[in-house]
């Protein structure tokens, strides 16, 4: 009975743990609610709510994107430059005659062919993801930059609806960050596009040996991460109705930091949206809370960095753990490769 017992408790223990370890953002999240509700009575408030959310929506169609990505095991340091320059393509074409009313489009898809750019020059050439986007990174916000004299730009109302708009009351840029959110979830989850990104991930060579068109889904993921950033710069320059030559700054960082907490692997082969989307939320919340609390603002920055190095020295001491898991062959214990 002695026996039993315990195999039972250590049963519940490791169904704990595992529940515990599955939703550790969420817990996360509320114990940073409760904490900021605590130390501010403005935190919880409906406006500031609303605040948070309308802030975080930039970030939270960001990380859908990236999560994609990250879970092909690559990274996308450029987002933040496509934030940037996609928005002041659109504003040059419109000064040059471009309709207003196609600015929007026009910005989508040059985020959309910046990110397929990365995927190609990552899939067809060989070159690594974080050397390429790294260098992406500096030469789209150098192209945005020639193209605004690194001046503020004013955009006109036509450009700024995606971030100062309503529908049905709600305002215009969460209703986008659910709506790609909702996308993103069914095409990871449902469809063979998705799977492929998680084959991918989990082993690539694999999945090439299987005969998945590996590099065109990667130029695919690539895509549709720099098609996210697009609308987020939407978003977020509509939201200032001004194009700032600092805009996304800085921004890939909080994103990948967001997706991670999330529970996706920079290894690969794991995600999900919703993780995703609860890793923004929690990141947005710690950086109002610490507004509102008069914390330093370089508090968020050692925490977001903190977080990516916790994450990198978890997932390699994971890798290591699976490499020498004991294989059984013939009633003898080998290790495997």
């Amino acid at each position: 009975m002695s026996a039993t017992f315990t195999g039972t408790t250590r049963r519940y223990t490791g169904t704990l743990g595992e529940v515990l370890l599955r939703n550790t953002v969420l817990i996360a999240a509320a114990v940073v609610f409760v904490a900021f509700s605590l130390a501010s009575s403005k935190f919880a408030s409906g406006s500031n709510l609303r605040n948070i959310a309308i802030q975080g929506s930039g970030s939270a169609v960001m990380a859908v994107g990236m999560t994609f990505v990250i879970i092909t095991a690559g990274i996308d340091l450029s987002i933040g430059a496509i934030l940037f320059l996609s928005t002041a393509g659109a504003a040059e074409l419109f000064v040059h005659g471009l309709p207003v009313v196609w600015a929007p489009l026009v910005a989508v898809l040059f985020g959309l062919g910046l990110g397929a750019l990365n995927g190609a020059s990552i899939a067809f050439v060989g070159i690594n993801p974080l050397i390429v986007t790294l260098a992406t990174l500096n030469l789209y916000r150098g192209v945005g930059g020639h193209l605004t004299g690194f001046s503020t730009v004013y955009l006109p109302p036509g450009m700024t609806k995606f971030g100062t708009g309503t529908v049905a009351s709600i305002p215009a840029p969460i209703v986008v960050a659910a709506v790609v959110a909702l996308v993103g979830g069914v095409v990871l989850r449902r469809t063979v596009f998705g799977r492929h990104v998680q084959a991918i991930g989990a082993n690539a060579e694999a999945a090439r040996n299987l005969g998945l068109p590996v590099r065109r889904v990667l130029v695919g993921v690539y895509a549709i991460s720099g098609l996210t950033a697009a609308l987020a710069g939407l978003i977020e320059n509509g939201r200032l109705g001004a194009l700032q030559p600092t805009v996304g700054l800085g921004e890939e960082l909080t994103v990948i930091t967001a997706v991670v907490l999330g529970g996706t692997s920079l290894f690969g082969g794991k995600g999900s949206i919703l993780g995703s989307l609860f890793g923004v939320a929690l990141l947005q919340m710690v950086g109002n809370g610490l507004v509102l609390a008069h914390i330093s603002p370089y508090v968020f920055d050692m925490l977001r960095a903190s977080v990516l190095i916790v994450a990198v020295l978890i997932g390699t001491s994971r890798a290591r753990g699976l490499r020498a898991v004991p294989i059984v062959r013939r009633g003898r214990s080998e290790v495997g490769p």
